[in-house]
């Protein structure tokens, strides 16, 4: 369960967009751009938090180069010793996809079920204050 402490680290999250979600940080790519859009916008991130995010975007664009770059590369190159070996990027794309899951697992963003059900116990604790409400009046 997180918790209400929050750092105070000035300027993290002080932009909100038109939709109330923190402003996106410049020069995000694509992948970036996705994940800070279905994150940011669906849940109320501390500071820290947008700090998480932001680096887990910047890191998801940065694979994304990784990735374009070895489209039609060949999976082996020359070593030093002209011994073959695996393209240095592979063994980086590697590092950067743990990287991602890493910051990913450091937000601690309850799953999908997991937020359906505290809406729903949400709702419930609601219409229970409104008929008690009803009830008492």
């Amino acid at each position: 369960m997180r918790g209400d402490f929050c750092f105070p680290i000035e300027g993290v999250g002080d932009q909100m967009a038109a939709d109330g979600a923190p402003e996106r940080p410049k020069g995000l790519g694509p992948a970036g751009r996705r994940l800070w859009r279905a994150v940011a916008g669906g849940y109320d991130l501390r500071p820290d938090e947008l700090i998480l995010l932001e680096s887990a975007a910047r890191t998801l664009d940065t694979l994304a180069q990784i990735e374009a770059a070895l489209v039609g590369a060949p999976l082996t190159v020359p070593g030093s010793a002209g011994q073959l070996r695996e393209h240095p990027l592979m063994s980086e794309a590697r590092h950067q996809r743990a990287a991602v899951a890493a910051l990913l697992r450091q937000l601690a963003l309850p799953d999908s079920d997991e937020m359906a059900a505290v809406r729903s116990a949400a709702r419930s604790g609601r219409g229970r204050e409104l008929a008690r409400g009803r009830w008492s009046a």
